[in-house]
């Protein structure tokens, strides 16, 4: 059965990274590995924050929940795309971080722990925001904000990866000029992101109780902001059309039984 999963989300994932990744590829403005390394050093100056602050989240019921949905998330991943093979994730609780969850190239996922309590996650949902994560690693998201930098700014102003990041957090107006991007790269993480849950064994459909919490903090918000994200209802709906279509084509590549 896992065989047959991984193969499955292999040739579906395979489409949605090509149409998802080119920012990976010899286009990018920076070299990847430099790319990376900014990001990890921006990961790591949070956790070194919080640890400053005493705000990592040691509640050990609840870690070791985060550290077994990761895994398996990391594993389905893996089934996915072969350049994460030898990969280990982690998933960092944070109290008050400020977002439900970010993604950082490493293998890093942040997580707000006051987000995880306010909303009572399940174990499926958290497996379906790892999912979500790990899928703008996969695609190489934050890679593409870098380009937009070089590209918007030249590389003459932005000359490392390291400058274009700092550039990027300094002004609130790149994120909005870099915002259609954001909201493809969002749709993108949804649809990837679908793809590896049902690859990571959580049951998808518990997971979608997450987008009911969601669009009640929506009803509840005075407006969404410059959320890149869409609608919790339509991303409910395309999370769900993405696992459908899986299903159909594991039910018709499964043998019959005798």
């Amino acid at each position: 059965m896992k065989t047959c999963v991984a193969m499955l989300l292999a040739l579906f994932g395979g489409v949605c990274f090509a149409q998802a990744s080119p920012d990976r590829g010899p286009h990018a403005a920076y070299p990847e590995s430099e790319a990376q390394a900014a990001w990890r050093g921006l990961a790591a100056s949070y956790v070194r924050k919080a640890s400053r602050t005493h705000t990592l989240d040691t509640d050990p019921v609840l870690n070791t929940r985060v550290d077994t949905v990761m895994a398996a998330v990391g594993t389905a991943v893996a089934a996915i795309d072969r350049r994460f093979a030898d990969s280990s994730w982690r998933a960092i609780l944070i109290e008050d971080f400020g977002h439900g969850a970010a993604a950082f190239p490493g293998e890093i996922i942040l997580v707000d722990a006051k987000f995880v309590r306010t909303l009572k996650l399940n174990d499926d949902e958290l497996a379906l925001i790892f999912s979500h994560e790990a899928a703008h690693v996969v695609a190489g998201h934050a890679s593409a904000k870098l380009s937009f930098m070089a590209e918007f700014l030249g590389k003459g102003k932005v000359p490392t990866a390291r400058t274009a990041l700092l550039e990027y957090l300094a002004k609130d107006s790149y994120a909005a000029v870099f915002q259609p991007t954001l909201q493809r790269q969002e749709r993108e993480a949804d649809t990837v992101g679908a793809a590896i849950l049902f690859a990571s064994g959580y049951d998808p459909q518990r997971a979608m109780g997450l987008f009911d919490k969601l669009a009640d903090m929506e009803t509840r918000d005075d407006g969404r902001g410059e959320d890149p994200h869409d609608a919790a209802r339509i991303r409910k709906q395309a999370v769900a059309g993405v696992i459908a279509d899986l299903r159909r084509i594991q039910a018709r590549r499964s043998p019959e039984p005798r």
